[in-house]
């Protein structure tokens, strides 16, 4: 009891949850096109090892990516990277918060919630005239199987607060390659799906969008939304510094590739950074 209250009382720890509660919330990881992004990028707790329950690892990057989906002009975006786990229960990071309800023989099943953005209409001309969609607060759950050097999972996140913004949700697998002790490599190709109401919001134009837009109106329905396969890289430096690397290339499918938004199907994202791991 003793030990757990001197950790629960430890300022450094309290300092990085504050810190992590913030980038999971902050505006580089609003928009609904970097969530991927933002999950690649992530570790998890079994990464890099830690001498007591709690696991933490805090740091930030630059990427640079397309402006929306579809984009066919990029932007440099800031990248919050790090995790703060507790004894296998759940973990807090930039793509949000993760709770662990079961766990057995290499699966693991629970609940998600994060803030997942919008999109602004002054982000790029393209968008002009299609009116702005509004942050909102995602909820869901996730289940995955581990096994050696695998890990394939599934996730499905519902908006609660603008709840037209409808659901998202992906199924993927990693494959993960430890070159050296303090070098780990995961790369693998994920299915991005979402049901009719997210694809309305964010690929669909409305007669009036599309008077003001000069676009022409278009209905996008339910399903696949885009394939891709991305690749991170994070390698300790030192004992508690380590250097991230992350990459993914995507295409736009199905209706959101048919969009009269999207200016281009093919999208590719990168970025690099500096983590401290307690």
């Amino acid at each position: 009891m003793g030990s757990e209250h001197q950790m629960l009382s430890n300022p450094t720890l309290w300092a990085s949850l504050a810190l992590a509660t913030a980038l999971s919330f902050g505006p580089s990881t609003t928009k609904a096109e970097e969530v991927f992004d933002q999950q690649l990028a992530q570790p998890n707790d079994t990464d890099f090892a830690s001498k007591g329950p709690w696991n933490v690892t805090l740091g930030a990057g630059v990427g640079y990516g397309p402006r929306f989906e579809g984009a066919n002009r990029d932007h440099f975006v800031p990248i919050p990277f790090g995790s703060i786990a507790y004894a296998g229960v759940g973990a807090l990071g930039p793509d949000g918060a993760k709770l662990n309800i079961f766990q057995s023989s290499g699966f693991r099943a629970g609940l998600l919630g994060g803030y997942s953005g919008g999109r602004n209409q002054n982000e790029d001309p393209r968008l002009t005239g299609l009116g702005n969609i509004s942050p909102t607060l995602r909820l869901g759950g996730f289940v995955s199987y581990a096994w050696q050097n695998f890990e394939l999972r599934t996730q499905l996140r519902q908006a609660v607060i603008h709840v037209s913004e409808g659901m998202e949700g992906s199924v993927g697998v990693n494959y993960t390659i430890n070159p050296t002790d303090s070098w780990v490599v995961k790369f693998g190709p994920q299915l991005i799906f979402a049901d009719s109401d997210y694809m309305k919001k964010f690929f669909g134009i409305s007669v009036p969008q599309a008077r003001q837009s000069g676009l022409t109106s278009y209905s996008a329905g339910a399903g696949a939304k885009d394939a891709a396969i991305g690749l991170t890289s994070t390698y300790k430096i030192s004992e508690h510094w380590l250097i991230f690397g992350i990459a993914k290339f995507s295409e736009l499918i199905g209706d959101a590739a048919k969009s009269p938004i999207v200016e281009t199907k093919t999208q590719s994202f990168g970025g690099m950074g500096l983590a401290y791991h307690f």
